[in-house]
C-alpha cells in the first residue's frame, strides 16, 4: 500500500535538510527518517493500531540513535505513549505536523 501524502510530509520534515530517509537497519527493516548527524531517529505511524505502534518502536530502538521521535496523529499521542512506556523505551512523542509534543521518560 502507498503512504499517503501526512506521512511523507511528515518523513521528510523530520529527516531535515541533509538528513535520509527510508534508512536501512541491520535487520533488514527500514527507519523513517535519521537526521544529517545521526542523532535523531524518527518513526512515522499513522495506524493508531498497538501491534504496530510497538514495531514501531522496536525499529526505534534498532536504529542506536540517542533521541528517538514516534509521530503519530493527535488523537492516537496517548495511545502511543502507553506504548512506549510499556516497552520501557524514552522517546518523543510528536503530532504529524509537529505542534504538540510529549516526552515519555522511563
Amino acid at each position: 500500500m502507498a503512504e499517503s501524502r501526512a506521512h511523507q510530509r511528515a518523513k521528510f520534515r523530520s529527516a531535515g535538510f541533509g538528513g535520509q530517509i527510508e534508512v536501512p537497519l541491520p535487520s533488514g527493516r527500514r527507519l523513517d527518517a535519521l537526521s544529517w548527524n545521526g542523532v535523531w531517529a524518527t518513526e512515522v505511524e499513522t495506524s493508531g493500531s498497538f501491534g504496530r505502534l510497538q514495531l514501531a518502536v522496536e525499529r526505534l530502538l534498532e536504529s542506536g540513535a540517542r533521541q528517538r521521535v514516534l509521530k503519530v496523529p493527535y488523537r492516537h499521542m496517548r495511545l502511543a505513549a502507553a506504548v512506549l512506556r510499556s516497552m520501557d523505551v524514552s522517546a518523543w512523542v510528536r503530532n504529524m505536523d509537529g505542534s504538540e509534543e510529549l516526552f515519555v521518560r522511563i
